[in-house]
């Protein structure tokens, strides 16, 4: 009876055992199921905090009838590649007369990121890279934003920039941001200034016949289209140049 009694004893103190681990695992279990998105969570916003880190913008001038933007004033959704890691869909201003890009914090805010901190970035189609004199550009080239508009051999930017002016009007100080765009082609290791349809055809003397056809057959004015005539051109060389 007392064998059969202590057997009894046993098998219940060791059902209640495996019973409690079995409590205690699954309580663990639950506990690790709840801390993953926590975890997600605190690695998500402590990139966001290194985005959104930098000080506070304010828009000059916002009452004018031009602004200091390139494009327009409005924002737009953009990706960007700062310090490292990409950020999409950020709602971005680019303030070409400071050469400076712009994000909308959360509560509404301007921030403005830390120019040597944005590697790159993407508003409108355009796609906009940080460049630096002397390393990747040329060294009288200013180090800063360069529109990359034709990614091929004979790579072609873009600086846009942008100057602030004043008249008077009604005894009213107005203010206008004239535009002014910088282009150059990368060629024979080096990148080339060029203005005008004579520059463009000095740069490839060997194919002017050529790049005139491409522009007539495709009725591109230079002076009226600078920027889609060179980049006709210079895709057109390349093609050539194979």
């Amino acid at each position: 009876m007392r064998i059969f009694t202590t057997a009894l004893f046993l098998c219940a103190l060791f059902s209640g055992k495996t019973s409690a681990q079995g409590t205690l695992a699954e309580a663990s279990s639950a506990r690790e199921v709840a801390a993953y998105p926590v975890s997600l969570y605190k690695d998500a916003t402590s990139i966001s905090q290194n985005l959104y880190n930098g000080r506070q913008y304010y828009v000059y001038d916002a009452r004018m009838e031009e602004h200091q933007f390139y494009q327009q004033r409005r924002w737009l959704n953009g990706m960007v590649l700062y310090d490292g890691q990409q950020f999409d869909s950020i709602p971005v201003l680019y303030d070409i007369f400071h050469d400076e890009l712009v994000i909308r914090h959360f509560n509404g805010d301007h921030i403005l990121l830390q120019t040597v901190k944005v590697d790159s970035f993407i508003v409108d189609n355009h796609h906009f890279a940080r460049l630096e004199s002397g390393k990747d550009i040329n060294p009288q080239m200013r180090t800063g934003f360069y529109d990359i508009v034709y990614g091929g051999k004979s790579r072609t930017l873009v600086r846009r920039t942008k100057s602030r002016q004043e008249k008077i009007v009604d005894k009213k100080v107005i203010a206008y941001y004239p535009e002014k765009n910088f282009f150059y082609v990368h060629k024979d290791g080096r990148y080339h200034s060029v203005h005008t349809k004579k520059s463009m055809l000095e740069l490839f003397p060997d194919h002017k016949r050529e790049l005139r056809k491409v522009l007539r057959e495709n009725k591109i004015k230079f002076r009226k289209n600078r920027e889609m005539a060179i980049v006709k051109m210079v895709e057109t060389y390349d093609n050539l140049a194979k």
